[in-house]
């Protein structure tokens, strides 16, 4: 190769740092944003009306024995600052009706030492009476009748969702609330008319001619259980239930079986 050739070679050839760029500095990391004080943060959204009755509730009682169940029950009513009470056995839960005087008891229906009827018939004594809610993943139709006859109307099938639980006791407060006094906490039914409607639910089926399987499914709806529950635990169809209940309202010229505790009363005042 010529020394002509070589010159124009070394002439193409960029000087050294006259071309090269150096690599662009990272970019600063931004501050993270700071989180906006306490008093700038939206405030918590007021509760419903149905979740603001639990609010009336001060004090309360979660008797069950599955731990992980018992503690979600809990939380959920300190959450709507319930001062709440836990137990595992009817003995404790029983014990604690006395020293903590709830106002509102959840129970299961089967227990170690015992069933949830026992609670409620134990809080049925109580002055003020709690209201009692009972819930079951599997309970017999004795045990509803026994429920029923302890003055319980409201029954939980397990699963459940919490708004049930809340819905459940809203309907109830909304129903024996006084007209006069929407908003104030309205009385539980006296002892004394739980125990006039169980002393005489049996004679009414009586003068009606109802038979021994419409009776345990009139005591069903008066515990509060399911209308889907009730063929199952009555071991009838589903079919086979609505011809009993035609049967039940046309003997006893009842609107719904819902109307039948109120035509039991009515009747025993007239006797």
């Amino acid at each position: 190769m010529s020394d002509a050739r070589k010159v124009k070679k070394k002439q193409r050839r960029p000087v050294s740092g006259s071309i090269r760029r150096k690599p662009p500095l990272p970019a600063a990391k931004s501050a993270p944003a700071t989180p906006p004080p306490a008093a700038a943060r939206p405030a918590r959204a007021a509760p419903d009306a149905e979740t603001g009755c639990i609010d009336r509730f001060a004090r309360a009682l979660v008797l069950e024995d599955d731990d992980p169940l018992r503690r979600t029950l809990a939380r959920l009513l300190r959450s709507w600052n319930t001062d709440v009470v836990e137990a595992k056995t009817v003995a404790e839960a029983t014990r604690l009706l006395a020293t903590h005087r709830p106002e509102l008891v959840i129970t299961d229906v089967r227990l170690p030492d015992g069933t949830g009827a026992a609670l409620a018939e134990a809080a049925a004594g109580c002055s003020p009476r709690p209201l009692v809610v009972a819930m079951s993943g599997l309970a017999s139709a004795g045990e509803a009748f026994a429920l029923a006859q302890c003055g319980v109307r409201i029954y939980l099938t397990k699963p459940f969702a919490p708004q049930e639980l809340v819905h459940g006791i809203a309907e109830l407060l909304q129903a024996s609330a006084p007209a006069q006094q929407p908003s104030s906490v309205p009385e539980r039914a006296a002892p004394s008319e739980s125990e006039l409607l169980a002393a005489n639910l049996e004679r009414f089926a009586e003068r009606h001619n109802f038979t021994m399987r419409e009776l345990a499914l009139v005591r069903l709806a008066m515990a509060g259980v399911p209308r889907v529950r009730c063929p199952g635990l009555l071991n009838v169809s589903e079919n086979t239930c609505k011809t009993m209940t035609r049967r039940i309202l046309q003997r006893c010229g009842a609107r719904s079986l819902a109307d039948i505790p109120r035509l039991v009363l009515a009747e025993s005042a007239l006797r």
